[in-house]
């Protein structure tokens, strides 16, 4: 691990359509596509950029070792699909005056069978619509024309859904102005796409060694710690940024999950519990889930009941939803 990256903290924002980021399960190169097994499922969630859901959203979903599958988003801007195999699988998502996004997922072949993996798209307007002349003008301050030029190349490449195309470009940015913090943020945007961890990393940092108070850069770092699961190291990042930024549901949540792999079962249960406070939706849903297997383990079978029953309200299209409908009512006759 290198040192400098030790030092920062935490995951994808809107800005990088995550987030999450978002809540995205396992991006990386760690897992080949393992074939149409059909276990698991893919639960996602469409924004548009002033927040409202994405109805009628169309969805393409692609691996290596299989056909392209398809969607719809529906009245809240939710699209399932199930019957996938354990692999690397991108998430396309095509609206109307928009340019397209897409997130990558993995699906870990060490999964337990029936798992549903949760991801969330925010769609983003066309630059000049994404920022004021000012905002603009403050990216840009300060770069040589020759950065700014190739800056603008690499945006343009990412926005038509070429993150490997872009690579080029924005590292000519960064070389020719090695202070340009939004080209090496949108170099470890370009990096992530295509499931480079080390070289986003590697970028995010280099954003946070830059601007300190950088929290999307911040954020970003721990996402990508937390998909190497280098859990110790994001927990601590989660922790900084929730410092600069209190309200962060997703901080919390990932907290959570984070502290959880690392059987710090106490105060993981205690951010989960932040996460759901501050916003009780499918961004957060996993929250539930989680809380619902930690209760169960240590045999508190009506809260379990009730955490899961709540998973399946914010979820209810779950591939395994008939098992869980089961076991919730299992656990509430022996209750």
């Amino acid at each position: 691990m290198r040192k400098h990256a030790v030092r920062f903290f935490a995951l994808t924002l809107a800005a990088l359509s995550l987030f999450s980021a978002v809540s995205s399960q396992g991006i990386g190169d760690r897992n080949r596509a393992a074939g149409g097994d059909g276990q698991y499922g893919l639960q996602g969630r469409v924004y548009l950029p002033d927040g409202k859901p994405a109805q009628n959203a169309s969805v393409v979903v692609n691996s290596v070792d299989s056909i392209a599958l398809k969607a719809h988003t529906d009245h809240n801007g939710m699209f399932h699909i199930g019957g996938l195999g354990a692999g690397n699988y991108s998430i396309s998502v095509r609206v109307a005056g928009f340019p397209i996004e897409t997130e990558t997922v993995t699906i870990d072949r060490f999964a337990p069978a029936g798992r549903t993996f949760a991801v969330v798209v925010n769609m983003r307007p066309e630059p000049r619509e994404a920022s004021g002349a000012n905002d603009s003008e403050k990216i840009l301050a300060g770069a040589p024309r020759a950065a700014v030029d190739s800056y603008r190349k690499g945006v343009e490449r990412i926005r038509n859904n070429d993150p490997k195309g872009a690579v080029p470009f924005l590292e000519q940015a960064v070389a020719a102005y090695p202070a340009f913090t939004q080209a090496h943020f949108d170099l470890g945007t370009a990096h992530l796409k295509q499931n480079s961890l080390d070289k986003a990393l590697d970028a995010f940092v280099k954003v946070v060694d830059i601007d300190k108070d950088h929290i999307e850069a911040k954020y970003s770092v721990g996402y990508v710690q937390y998909l190497k699961k280098n859990y110790e190291i994001a927990s601590a990042v989660f922790v900084d940024v929730l410092k600069q930024r209190p309200k962060l549901a997703e901080g919390y949540l990932y907290l959570g999950l984070s502290l959880y792999y690392l059987k710090d079962i106490a105060n993981a249960e205690s951010a989960l519990k932040a996460a759901i406070s501050l916003k009780d939706d499918a961004d957060t849903a996993l929250a539930h889930r989680f809380l619902g297997g930690m209760y169960l383990q240590t045999n508190r079978k009506a809260e379990a009941a009730g955490e899961l029953q709540r998973y399946l309200e914010l979820v209810p299209a779950a591939p395994d939803a008939a098992r869980l409908r089961s076991t919730i009512e299992e656990l509430r006759r022996k209750s």
